[in-house]
């Protein structure tokens, strides 16, 4: 069982935007970007899309032991929440947080039932501490939201195997 094979995150947060009925009734679209300092998948939309649920395509990660000795590969993942508003108008900016913020609710509490089920990779997802931040008003014109990190620890295949390295 080796970590690359187990959980996709685009796959997830994408099927949880198209299953996630506020989701769907305000129309957010599922994308990628490179970090908050490249959402290149929201700003290529941008002029005919107002909400995003877009996922860093990036993560960082670690290799540790667990307690039963086995070893485990840690990848953090970044999912942002994104929605535009009137630019100017602090009503609109606000009731667009507030909406931002019923979704990431949403999706912690989904995240958690699915971390629960013992019959897929998503026993992994790490759903005792999921940390957020908000966007400030300024982030960027006209845009709210929110972002959130994941962790996903899922076992890794170290074992040492001699046909990989020449004498």
């Amino acid at each position: 069982m080796d970590a690359k094979h187990l959980f996709v995150a685009e796959d997830y947060f994408r099927g949880l935007t198209e299953k996630n009925i506020l989701a769907q009734e305000h129309k957010f679209l599922p994308c990628t970007c490179s970090g908050i300092e490249s959402l290149q998948g929201p700003l290529e939309k941008f002029r005919t899309t107002n909400a995003f649920v877009c996922v860093d395509d990036t993560n960082d990660g670690a290799m540790f032991r667990g307690k039963n000795g086995g070893y485990f590969k840690q990848r953090t993942f970044t999912v942002f929440i994104l929605h535009r508003y009137k630019f100017g108008n602090e009503d609109d900016r606000r009731a667009k947080l507030t909406l931002c913020r019923d979704i990431f609710r949403q999706f912690a509490s989904k995240m958690i039932v699915d971390s629960k089920r013992m019959s897929n990779e998503l026993i992994y997802l790490q759903t005792d501490n999921i940390l957020s931040r908000e966007l400030g008003q300024y982030f960027m014109n006209g845009c709210t939201g929110l972002y959130f990190m994941i962790d996903v620890s899922e076992p890794v295949d170290l074992k040492f195997d001699s046909a990989e390295w020449h004498s």
